[in-house]
């Protein structure tokens, strides 16, 4: 993807600086006339495109005086329903907007809403009204399971996903360290004596996160000797409380690894098991941190606000379009003590 040109670009081509070089492009007097034309010719010639959301945004700052029309960055719910982000049963994604919304707030935008189904509208028409109304910078949020990503225009908008990276898209996606989550639960769960740790999984999982919650259990066990195999079970949803004792009975783990945990914990209590006494219980997704459950606690909110900050950074690098390449920006979760695990085995002692 070409460089794009900047005010320092010019300002080295004009051999100038970058303030003389802003104070002629806004046509400042304080600037002598033949300079001001001069440094226009250089930026004309080497094809630069002001950004009107950070020109806008200066111009404010320079007059001292909030703007009362903030641009607005488009927040695009893939879902089913209209309402499918904001009313979505996962806390963590409905945090991943509130923390989207927050941020360009913070930041002098305004965040707004767009749902790809509204009227049955076509990808291309979609992109005409959000191009016809100004808007460059663009989130793609969640959308329905084992949808392809939109054929939207992406050459008009500077783009980011929010969630795992697409395959056939290539735009930066901003997402959890679902990789890391699944080795750091390991090695919590390996630092308090538990030898059998069993995955539990959604099906749809396995697919949306690549297996990358499969990868980091795997790979603790390959790092942690004491670490007995189980067998992976993978639900169509978690109303299945039969396959659920079945693989309790046949592969023993003494730890469940999963998402679900309020639900699990529910059924384990069904299932006769107490929690941690008779099986540990260690959740990938936390939506909340001090949560009861022991687990990973996402922060949905710090994913929201961080793919902004990188749609922002793109508006300001007046970058557009597909990139070559994908760049996916991770946040780590954080570890929630929680009860549903037994203390670690220093802690016995």
């Amino acid at each position: 993807m070409p460089r794009p040109v900047t005010m320092k670009t010019i300002a080295a081509q004009a051999g100038v600086t970058q303030a003389t070089v802003s104070m002629c492009l806004a046509d400042n007097p304080r600037i002598p006339a033949i300079t001001r034309a001069r440094i226009r010719a250089v930026a004309e010639r080497l094809g630069y495109r002001p950004n009107p959301y950070v020109s806008a945004l200066m111009r404010s700052r320079r007059q001292g005086r909030p703007r009362q029309d903030h641009p607005v960055l488009a927040l695009i719910n893939g879902l089913d329903a209209e309402h499918g982000w904001r009313e979505t049963t996962s806390l963590t994604v409905r945090q991943m907007r509130e923390g989207a919304m927050a941020r360009a707030e913070q930041l002098g935008y305004r965040a707004e809403e767009f749902w790809l189904h509204r009227d049955g509208m076509s990808a291309e028409r979609f992109s005409s009204m959000l191009h016809h109304r100004g808007i460059q910078g663009l989130l793609l949020g969640p959308l329905v399971v084992g949808a392809p990503p939109p054929a939207l225009a992406w050459e008009n908008f500077s783009a980011v996903r929010l969630g795992v990276p697409l395959p056939s898209l290539t735009i930066t996606s901003v997402c959890n360290d679902h990789f890391f989550s699944s080795l750091q639960v390991a090695r919590e769960c390996y630092r308090r004596g538990y030898q059998r740790p069993g995955l539990l999984l959604l099906r749809q999982h396995r697919q949306h996160f690549h297996a990358r919650w499969d990868g980091g259990l795997l790979v603790g066990r390959h790092l942690m000797p004491k670490f007995r195999q189980t067998k992976t079970l993978l639900l169509e949803n978690w109303d299945q409380l039969d396959p659920i004792a079945g693989w309790l009975e046949k592969e023993m783990p003494d730890v469940v690894v999963a998402p679900g945990s309020d639900v699990l914990l529910a059924h384990l209590q069904k299932l006769g098991r107490r929690v941690p006494r008779d099986l540990g219980l260690a959740s990938l997704a936390l939506p909340e941190r001090n949560h009861a459950c022991s687990g990973i606690w996402q922060n949905g909110r710090l994913l929201g606000a961080t793919a902004i900050d990188a749609i922002v950074g793109l508006l300001e690098r007046n970058e557009r379009g597909l990139p070559e390449q994908t760049r996916v920006i991770m946040v780590e979760g954080v570890w929630n003590e929680g009860q549903t695990l037994r203390a670690p085995e220093s802690e016995l002692a």
